[in-house]
């Protein structure tokens, strides 16, 4: 009975903690939360509250970026970074509004009324979450570092161009960089002048205390570093309340001095199911039509938005290991509740990563106490966002994102692969011209396509070499033999064994064999047969071993050999089965 009774308790014990690893996986807030201490806690509240300072002004800019009132950047940025603190795997990651994912969202719901961002918002997040209940995340890989370098210095040069009619002072809708430019050299003459100073104190400012932190400040004054790290750091929400502070003491609302951003609407979102039905021109369309109204960036924008996300991630993860299933079903269930709020698609940002990070984070908590800065800033604040200049917004927008461009890569790619270097120039020039999503597509397309034809032409080194049985040829076949390239390796194949009776093959480094080519090699093998010519597979990698076994007519008993030698003794000596059936019929005998 003791017995039985230690058997249950080991059972129960082993069940409890079998339950407590999966709620661990599925909450990684329950790893974490345990040895939380007040030290953990202070450091988390200096990171919240710092990432909160950056977050207000900056989801207010982002909304601007996606043409949105700005109360729909400050709606996005509270629900991800407060949901991210339950299920998030990396203390960095901050979810929220970003550049890239505003500009995808005035891309795909250009004129289309904001029941349609928010449904956008919501089905992002489906996708997402499918993706990761669907373990997709190998998709992602499918994404060059070359296309992601072209795609975002692309965003930064389109948001930098969509910008400059804010630093201007002019008002008008464009839907791309040459429309820009065309429409500021057109209404060249409308420029404000009061709204050009501003764009330059505030640029000029946001550029100066960018490099305030890299003062050379001795160690011992720990204190003022300190300072005037927090001074960089908030340089976003130190310029846009001097900015709004000068515009409310200026402001004649009969003759605004400046091009302002309107009247925000007060207090928090509003609960409620995301929109399936929408009033479109003069009549209410379905969902199924309000989801052809978005078209490819139903598809696109998750697929960018969990490449951005786990990009990050990997970033500042420890050791580069992220769980990259747990961060797309957190990612989708973030956007999926922050559509009940209204908010815009959201996901991670470098940013903000690198300032939780220099913040000294330890736990993904801080996200708590930035999105209740967010909040209060909407509960109590909203009224004094109208003053927020629109020249401001967009030098903060714009000193944010050229720091975006990537300079280096082009450098480093003309030197090392140029190759590379025109999948970076494509995706760039596609973005820039017609769109991210199908610069995304294209890029991901060459980069598979010079893939296949890396493979198409993987080499085939010949050599002569000298064996008891003559002078024979051995190839060795690299990379891979497929339905690509298996008939152009059989060709030459044939050709080097012209005039003699033996060529081996040396599969040392031979790393994939499809079907096609497998039965390529069997024609050969019979063909050569047919002429009394010996063909000897030698070397197998363990990564083909088990496919040359399988090829019809493949004499398998020299696979493991390592050398020519070795091979040749082992194809002269009779086979293992021949040889026990003569042995067996003897003893019949």
């Amino acid at each position: 009975m003791d017995t039985e009774e230690g058997t249950a308790l080991q059972l129960g014990a082993r069940d409890a903690g079998g339950w407590r690893q999966r709620a661990a996986r599925l909450l990684p807030a329950l790893r974490w939360a345990r040895r939380y201490s007040r030290g953990d806690a202070v450091a988390d509240v200096v990171a919240g509250v710092t990432l909160g300072l950056m977050l207000v002004p900056q989801s207010i800019a982002y909304a601007s970026l996606a043409n949105l009132p700005v109360q729909y950047g400050l709606y996005s940025a509270f629900v991800g970074t407060m949901l991210y603190v339950l299920l998030g795997t990396v203390k960095e990651v901050s979810i929220g509004p970003t550049s890239l994912m505003a500009l995808l969202t005035l891309q795909t719901c250009r004129g289309l009324p904001i029941e349609f961002v928010i449904l956008l918002t919501f089905l992002s997040g489906c996708v997402v979450l499918l993706m990761g209940f669907l373990r997709l995340g190998f998709l992602v890989e499918l994404i060059s570092p070359s296309v992601t370098s072209g795609f975002t210095s692309a965003t930064a040069v389109i948001i930098t161009v969509a910008q400059l009619k804010g630093l201007l002072g002019l008002s008008f809708v464009a839907e791309s960089v040459v429309e820009n430019v065309e429409l500021i050299a057109r209404n060249w003459r409308s420029v404000r002048a009061p709204d050009c100073v501003l764009s330059l104190v505030c640029c000029t400012a946001l550029l100066a205390l960018r490099k305030v932190k890299d003062l050379p400040v001795s160690p011992k004054r720990r204190a003022l570093r300190q300072a005037l790290w927090l001074l960089s750091i908030s340089r976003n929400a130190l310029v846009v309340f001097a900015a709004s502070t000068f515009a409310y003491c200026t402001h004649d609302p009969a003759r605004p001095l400046f091009a302002l951003s309107g009247r925000v609407e007060p207090g928090l979102p509003r609960l409620g199911l995301p929109p399936f039905r929408a009033e479109l021109g003069n009549r209410t369309v379905g969902f199924v039509e309000m989801v052809q109204q978005l078209g490819s960036g139903v598809i696109m924008l998750p697929v960018v938005m969990v490449l951005a996300n786990i990009a990050i991630a990997k970033a500042f993860s420890e050791g580069g290991r992220v769980d990259a299933t747990q961060e797309m079903v957190t990612l989708g269930l973030c956007n999926m509740a922050g559509a009940f709020v209204r908010a815009m698609p959201t996901c991670g940002a470098f940013t903000r990563s690198a300032v939780s990070h220099s913040s000294g984070v330890r736990t993904p908590a801080a996200g708590l106490y930035s999105g209740v800065i967010t909040l209060l800033a909407l509960k109590f604040l909203t009224q004094y966002f109208y003053f927020i200049p629109k020249a401001c917004l967009s030098s903060v927008l714009i000193c944010a994102v050229i720091f975006m461009i990537d300079y280096n890569i082009v450098v480093r790619l003309w030197r090392r692969d140029r190759g590379e270097l025109c999948i970076v120039a494509l995706t760039f020039v596609v973005s820039v011209w017609r769109s991210v999503e199908l610069a995304v597509l294209s890029g991901a397309l060459v980069c598979v396509a010079a893939t296949q034809l890396a493979l198409l032409r993987a080499p085939l080194h010949l050599h002569v070499v000298k064996s008891a049985a003559g002078e024979a040829v051995r190839a060795r076949p690299a990379r891979a033999l497929l339905y690509l390239n298996c008939e152009r390796a059989a060709a030459r194949l044939r050709r080097a064994a012209v005039g003699r009776r033996v060529l081996l093959v040396d599969c040392g480094v031979l790393a994939m064999l499809d079907y096609a080519a497998a039965q390529t090699l069997a024609s050969l093998i019979k063909e050569f047969s047919e002429n009394n010519k010996l063909l000897i597979f030698y070397n197998a990698s363990t990564e083909v071993l088990n496919k040359l076994e399988q090829v019809e007519g493949l004499d398998a008993r020299a696979l493991r050999a390592r050398d020519v030698a070795a091979a040749l003794d082992m194809t002269r000596a009779p086979p293992a089965a021949a040889a026990g059936e003569t042995a067996d019929a003897a003893l019949l005998a």
